[in-house]
């Protein structure tokens, strides 16, 4: 058989691999009351100032470009402030190219199974883009099939060999672990989450303007497109809210967002529910001093049932149970001198974390945040 006509068999034989637009039928519903609970007063509490800078500029990975994106051994990462410590090390260096250079250049979120076994990363096909993808790895496959955890440049050599269409038997069964689904409208794509109560996808794909309708999309995760929108207004009274471009959810199915109170370096956190047909938040808490300038995403850990406010280099955990209630001495903050984008990072029930950073696109890992 001809080399070519090898190449053609393997390429059409991978799972889920093809990077298609699609116009996602998703059944909508728009909530015909508002979904924000009154409130008067802001409950808040005066945190330690552990607020980190954005320098405008991010870095990369240490020797991303030196061995042109084929890293091989972990980025380590140790905290340099705030009052509770941790460390990242690389678990999994991510695709960079696929039908072109750069194409998974982009990751803005990830949702995790509960077991740690499988990850869904929403990415944009450029900065900026409110078009974009979402991509299902088998990590379990990934590590114990292929021990990419050591071999930790097989995935991006398979996914390369797919671009220049140099597919070997072995990179063909590396990419049947990674599904690609279709591009659709992902908004900036930050706050994809899954609700592990219901074991449901659901991301923010237009946050809206103050009280102006705000649109939730739930994922499917068979095609990994939406299937089910929801249109709803964060109004009550005089109180007028922008849904934030972020979101998780805890243990018991609560959702959680956070937004930025302009003129300060305070947060605001809002709990309450989504579902198929209504959503419900109420604010819970405001910190006098969130993480740092932006804010990234948010997070939680069942092990701890703590929530994560995630920013660049910064990362600040509170306890749900306490939530409206807060004391100083309840936030914990991290920081890091990295330069990197903290994209986003999310816990199996184990209670082990993972960061997603870009420039190249990783997942570290940490045992020591909770």
């Amino acid at each position: 058989m001809k080399t070519m006509t090898k190449i053609a068999l393997l390429t059409s034989a991978l799972v889920g691999l093809s990077l298609t637009s699609t116009q996602a039928n998703a059944k909508t519903y728009t909530q015909k009351g508002h979904g924000l609970t009154a409130y008067s007063n802001v409950k808040s509490v005066n945190n330690a100032n552990h607020f980190v800078t954005h320098s405008g500029a991010y870095a990369s990975s240490p020797n991303y470009y030196a061995l042109n994106t084929f890293q091989n051994q972990p980025t380590v990462y140790k905290s340099n402030g705030g009052n509770k410590s941790a460390t990242f090390k690389t678990a999994f260096f991510l695709p960079v190219s696929y039908q072109r250079s750069g194409q998974f250049g982009n990751p803005q979120s990830i949702a995790m199974s509960k077991n740690g076994d499988e990850a869904y990363i929403m990415y944009t096909l450029t900065g900026g883009s409110n078009t974009g993808f979402v991509v299902h790895y088998d990590l379990n496959k990934l590590r114990s099939t292929f021990d990419a955890s050591s071999s930790m440049d097989i995935i991006r050599r398979a996914s390369n060999a797919y671009a220049k269409n140099k597919l070997t038997p072995q990179y063909k069964s590396v990419l049947a672990a990674i599904k690609v689904g279709p591009t659709f409208n992902t908004g900036h794509g930050q706050s994809m989450a899954l609700n592990p109560k219901t074991n449901q996808l659901w991301f923010v794909q237009t946050p809206g303007t103050s009280g102006g309708y705000a649109t939730v999309q739930r994922l499917s995760k068979t095609s990994l497109k939406p299937d089910t929108t929801l249109k709803f207004r964060l109004r009550s009274g005089r109180n007028n809210v922008t849904m934030g471009e972020n979101l998780t959810f805890d243990a018991k199915g609560k959702a959680y967002f956070s937004s930025l109170v302009a003129g300060s370096k305070a947060m605001r956190i809002y709990q309450g529910s989504i579902n198929t047909k209504q959503t419900k938040f109420k604010l819970v808490q405001q910190l006098k001093y969130r993480p740092g300038t932006i804010n990234q995403s948010v997070g939680y850990s069942s092990k701890s049932n703590r929530l994560f406010l995630i920013s660049d280099d910064a990362i600040t955990s509170v306890p749900v149970s306490k939530l409206g209630r807060l004391k100083a001495k309840d936030v914990h903050a991290t920081t890091f001198a990295s330069g990197r984008e903290f994209e986003a990072v999310v816990f199996n029930n184990a209670g082990t974390g993972y960061l997603l950073t870009n420039k190249g696109p990783e997942l570290l890992q940490t045992n020591s945040l909770n």
